[in-house]
């Protein structure tokens, strides 16, 4: 299998599950951005007006904001002082007119990043994935040191401690590459995540068009996992979308 462009680093991983605000003025942009950011596993709110007094209501929940107001006459520095004003969320923001007179703006107004007008998405992914590793990098050693918790999900559970997975108080042997795929799905029980953020997580941003391989390492997992690999109940497909892991009543309700 040979890897596409690669923006994957290993100090880098993608921030699957994080909670992102778009802001532009037009609600088409703003989907237009956070359909480009949902591909890569964020779970993104657009925002089609930042003037609307509900703005700071918008953004209690917000893991990060990006501020892409699309319009060459805009002014993003105002925009990033409103929203600093409202939430400590980092801040990354495309430029408008793409001066330095700009970026000082918004640097100074509260932005932690700042990308030229009309960037891709996935340099606003990059930009935002870095910031995540500072954050964590500056934060209490012992935190950074901690492990989540067993997972759960019916019968299932998820050490990630000892990397080790039980069915029914059974232990399933899986590969590394299966368990990353279980954990990944496992951080978000009940929730679909995308393809293309799954083949991220595991294997990397390269692989981004290799989905036969996700397929594959599913199947891999059903028939480890599911009492009947044909009729899953725990790794589930939403065709078009991605996967979740479900808790198999769940499921049933689902198909059903």
């Amino acid at each position: 299998m040979q890897p596409t462009t690669s923006t994957h680093s290993p100090g880098l991983p993608p921030l699957v599950g994080t909670r992102v605000v778009v802001i532009s003025l037009g609600l088409e942009r703003s989907h237009d951005r956070a359909r480009g950011l949902e591909e890569f596993g964020y779970r993104v709110s657009p925002l089609g007006d930042p003037a609307g007094q509900a703005l700071g209501a918008s953004l209690d929940q917000a893991d990060a904001i990006v501020i892409d107001l699309g319009r060459d006459l805009a002014f993003p520095g105002d925009v990033v002082a409103r929203v600093r004003a409202d939430s400590p969320a980092p801040v990354v923001v495309v430029g408008c007119a793409g001066t330095f007179a700009e970026m000082l703006r918004c640097y100074e107004a509260g932005a932690d990043d700042y990308c030229r007008p009309k960037s891709a998405t996935e340099e606003i992914d990059l930009r935002l994935r870095a910031m995540f590793r500072r954050m964590e990098m500056a934060a209490p050693e012992d935190r950074r040191q901690g492990l989540p918790a067993v997972l759960r999900v019916g019968s299932i559970e998820i050490d990630p401690a000892s990397q080790t997975v039980t069915k029914n108080g059974v232990l399933v042997a899986l590969s590394p590459t299966e368990f990353r795929l279980l954990a990944t799905l496992a951080e978000h029980p009940g929730e679909v995540i995308p393809s293309k953020a799954l083949i991220a997580r595991v294997w990397g941003n390269q692989y981004a068009g290799e989905t036969h391989y996700l397929r594959l390492y599913v199947r891999y997992l059903r028939q480890k996992l599911e009492d009947d690999p044909s009729n899953p109940v725990y790794i589930v497909n939403r065709w078009g979308s991605g996967y979740s892991l479900d808790e198999p009543r769940r499921a049933a309700a689902r198909a059903g």
